[in-house]
C-alpha cells in the first residue's frame, strides 16, 4: 500500500540553507511550506558516513487538533449554558428562604406579630436560620401581649385609687365640714400610698431584671427573720382558722442577704399561702442550709396553680382566672423571682399531692 503524496510548495532555498550542513540539524526540525500554514516536520539521523532525512507533513495532525478544539469549544459553550441555567435554578431555591424571611419582616412591619417564616426540615443553615428568627418573633409577640396585659391591669389599678381619691375629694368640698375634709385627706393619704407602693414595686422590678437593683446586704438571723414575717401574717392566718407552722430552722443560721428584700420576699409568699388557704389548713415554712446555698420554702394545702398558668405567674402582673376576684396587683410573684434572681438565687413553684403549692427559693453566698 502506497502511502498518499500531499504535493506542497515549500521554500526549497530556505531548505537548502537550512539543511545544507545536516550535522547542525540533527533530530526533528520544522520547514514551512510557502504561503500555507502546514509544516513539514523532518527527522534528520546519522547513518554511517552518511545522513538519512525523513519528512513528514503536519496536515493531519493540525485537523485533528482542530477537530479537538472544536470539540472541547462546543463542550465548553454547553456547560456554560447548563452550568449558568442550573446556577440560576440553584441561586434561586438557595434564596427562596430569604425572601420568604423578606416577606414575613415586612409583614411584621405592618404590625403583624402572628408572622412566622416556612422552615424547610431538609435545608441546615437556612432552617436554623428560620428557627431563630421565629422563637425571636415568638419572643416579642408574647413580650407584647405581656406589654398590653400589663398597661391593661396598671392602668386598672391605678384608676381605682384616683376615682376614689377624685370621689372622696369632691364629696369632701361638698360638705364644707372640717371633719369630712379631714376624712377625705386621710383616704386620699391611703390611696396615693397604694399608687405609690404599686410604683415602687414596679420600679423594684426593672431594677432587677436590669440588674441594677442595689441590695444593702448584712449577716442576718434567719430565725429571727422569719419569726418576724410569720408574726405578721400570724393574725390574719388565726382569723381564718389556719396555721403557720415553722420547720427545719437551724438553731444559730446567718445568712448575709438584703434583710429588708428578703422579708419582703418571704411576705409575698406567706401572703399568697394564707389567701389561698382553706380554712383549717396549715402553711409550712421551712429553711436550711443546702448545696444550692440558703434553702427557705413556703408550703399550703389551698388549690394550687392551674398547669397551664404555673409558666406565667413569674411574670409582672399576671393573676389567673381564680385570683381576678381576689384583691391584689399581681406583682407579689414578680417581685419574688425579681429579688432571689439580685441575690444570685432561683425560685420554684411544685404542685403538692393531694393539693397545695410549694415554693422554694434559694440564695447563693453574697
Amino acid at each position: 500500500m502506497k502511502p498518499s503524496v500531499q504535493k506542497k510548495n515549500f521554500n526549497f532555498e530556505a531548505a537548502f540553507q537550512q539543511y545544507k550542513d545536516p550535522s547542525n540539524n540533527l533530530g526533528w526540525s520544522a520547514l514551512s511550506a510557502i504561503n500555507d500554514e502546514d509544516k513539514f516536520d523532518i527527522l534528520t539521523n546519522k547513518v554511517g558516513d552518511n545522513y538519512l532525512q525523513i519528512g513528514k507533513s503536519s496536515e493531519d495532525r493540525e485537523d485533528v487538533l482542530e477537530r479537538i478544539v472544536d470539540s472541547f469549544t462546543f463542550i465548553g459553550a454547553v456547560f456554560i449554558v447548563l452550568g449558568t441555567g442550573l446556577g440560576v435554578l440553584y441561586a434561586r431555591r438557595a434564596l427562596a428562604p430569604v425572601r420568604d424571611l423578606v416577606t414575613t419582616i415586612r409583614r411584621i412591619e405592618t404590625g403583624d406579630l402572628s408572622g412566622r417564616v416556612p422552615v424547610d426540615a431538609s435545608r441546615g443553615e437556612m432552617r436554623d436560620l428560620g428557627d431563630t428568627f421565629n422563637r425571636m418573633i415568638g419572643t416579642i409577640e408574647n413580650l407584647v401581649i405581656m406589654m398590653r396585659e400589663s398597661l391593661d391591669n396598671v392602668a386598672h389599678d391605678i384608676r381605682t385609687p384616683l376615682t376614689r381619691i377624685r370621689a372622696v375629694a369632691e364629696d369632701a368640698l361638698v360638705s364644707k365640714s372640717p371633719a369630712p375634709l379631714v376624712t377625705a385627706l386621710e383616704d386620699c393619704a391611703e390611696s396615693a400610698t397604694d399608687i405609690s407602693s404599686l410604683v415602687d414595686q414596679l420600679l423594684s422590678i426593672s431594677e432587677a431584671e436590669a440588674r441594677t437593683l442595689i441590695l444593702n446586704t448584712e449577716q442576718a438571723d434567719i430565725q429571727k427573720l422569719i419569726d418576724e414575717v410569720v408574726e405578721i401574717y400570724d393574725f390574719v392566718a388565726q382569723e381564718r382558722k389556719i396555721g403557720i407552722t415553722k420547720l427545719e430552722i437551724g438553731p444559730g443560721l446567718t445568712w448575709n442577704l438584703d434583710r429588708k428584700r428578703v422579708k419582703q420576699v418571704l411576705g409575698n409568699l406567706l401572703d399568697n399561702a394564707v389567701k389561698f388557704s382553706p380554712e383549717g389548713s396549715t402553711v409550712i415554712v421551712t429553711a436550711e442550709r443546702s448545696a444550692r446555698g440558703l434553702e427557705i420554702s413556703v408550703a399550703d394545702q389551698g388549690p394550687g396553680i392551674p398547669d397551664g398558668d404555673l409558666p406565667r405567674i413569674w411574670d409582672r402582673l399576671f393573676r389567673g382566672d381564680r385570683n381576678r376576684s381576689t384583691k391584689g396587683s399581681g406583682l407579689g410573684l414578680a417581685i419574688v423571682k425579681a429579688v432571689v434572681t439580685a441575690h444570685g438565687g432561683a425560685v420554684e413553684a411544685v404542685r403538692q399531692a393531694p393539693s397545695g403549692m410549694k415554693f422554694t427559693f434559694w440564695i447563693a453566698e453574697l
